[in-house]
């Protein structure tokens, strides 16, 4: 519990030195598209809470997603280098980003890995990893995807997650889909 209170602090932190800045792309990604993927989902959806959201591709696939440490990646560039104030700078290296619906059950899964994150800011150097899992229902109307987030984020210098912990406290979230004016219609 002590690790995800420094890390969520951490965060809030980093959130507020790196705001949206200029960015340099690196390269490195895997997305699962192969499986068939509801029309309904296809757009952006963004959480109640966190700051998370994601860009579903009609395959499937996660074409961008805007993480809860701030960051908003093009995940066919696999990472972000981005440069904050007070000469604060990130590089963050995606993993697999994959997205699997099952039209039986109405479930939607996503996986986002972040194999390595380093962060330089005023007070020292942070370094680690998460993987991110969301499971749930999305509505029958397809307007609402109400999942359990986990989250196995690490520290380097810090002992790794107890994952008896995390999946035994799952963090409840709401998803929605964003409305996004049809330019034509204007």
């Amino acid at each position: 519990m002590k690790q995800l209170l420094l890390l969520a602090g951490c965060v809030v932190f980093l959130t507020g030195i790196f705001g949206c800045q200029n960015e340099e792309k690196v390269n490195k990604t895997k997305t699962d598209g192969d499986k068939e993927f509801p029309e309904f989902l296809v757009g952006v959806w963004v959480s109640d809470q966190f700051n998370w959201g994601f860009k579903f591709e009609r395959d499937g696939s996660i074409s961008k997603l805007k993480h809860t440490m701030g960051m908003q990646i093009n995940v066919e560039e696999g990472g972000l280098y981005e440069e904050g104030t007070e000469g604060s700078t990130g590089v963050y290296v995606l993993g697999p980003c994959e997205a699997d619906y099952d039209p039986q059950t109405r479930q939607l899964k996503v996986r986002i890995i972040l194999e390595h994150f380093r962060m330089e800011i005023p007070l020292g150097v942070v370094e680690g990893n998460s993987k991110d899992y969301f499971s749930g229902p999305v509505s029958e109307d397809g307007k609402v995807w109400r999942v359990n987030w986990l989250n196995y984020g690490w520290i380097e210098g810090t002992d790794p997650p107890d994952p008896n912990i995390i999946e035994a406290n799952p963090v409840p979230l709401v998803f929605t889909p964003l409305e996004i004016p049809n330019a034509e219609a204007r």
